[in-house]
């Protein structure tokens, strides 16, 4: 049996994922009416046009996540978390993969400590003092210029690791970083989702 499509609905896909009415109205068809399904057939049917529209798209709206870190039950919290995840629309924000995302991000920052979003917001005085020291570490151990560059380089990166939250291996699966997690929920969505910003408080620091 056939799911009767409201115009509504459709008018929702179209707004969430900038495909044509037609790719809507089927996609909802063959979902039998389940919105987030829908969305991934629009997905795989329009394959990378969504995800380059989504790049070029303001995510202005959005959710706050609050997560507390316990030691064991019953004890008092010792680590608290809030993320911003900024979506483009509130139905999107309403979506369960997004709210499961926003908190695994939020428990991922808890475990992994990052300082920043992303390398832009990196302290360049920290980041050129980072440099200096490993430079000149390679430089006591008598390594070659050209080696030296690399070490730099390699120190660069594990800094980006370790202090950028977009950079760092996903704690719910290593083989991705935090980027290419929030990217796969991207894809499935068909909108824009970014980290707005964090804050990560711990009792004693």
């Amino acid at each position: 049996m056939t799911v009767a499509i409201a115009a509504a609905d459709v008018k929702k896909l179209r707004e969430l994922t900038n495909a044509p009415m037609m790719a809507c109205k089927t996609a909802l068809v063959d979902a039998d009416g389940d919105m987030d399904k829908a969305a991934e057939l629009v997905r795989e049917r329009t394959g990378a046009k969504m995800d380059a529209r989504a790049a070029d798209r303001t995510a202005g709206e959005g959710l706050v996540h609050t997560y507390l870190h316990t030691p064991s039950p019953g004890m008092p919290a010792k680590v608290g978390v809030l993320v911003q995840l900024s979506t483009e629309t509130d139905f999107v924000a309403k979506a369960e993969s997004v709210q499961k995302l926003a908190k695994d991000l939020a428990m991922h920052i808890a475990a992994s400590k990052p300082l920043v979003v992303s390398e832009d917001q990196v302290d360049a005085a920290m980041l050129d003092k980072e440099k200096e020291f490993a430079r000149k570490e390679a430089i006591e151990q008598g390594k070659p210029e050209n080696i030296i560059e690399r070490i730099v380089e390699g120190k660069v990166k594990k800094v980006y690791e370790d202090w950028v939250l977009l950079n760092q291996p996903f704690v719910l699966d290593g083989d991705k970083t935090v980027a290419q997690a929030i990217s796969d929920v991207q894809a499935t969505v068909g909108e824009k989702l970014e980290v707005a910003r964090f804050a990560r408080f711990e009792v004693g620091h």
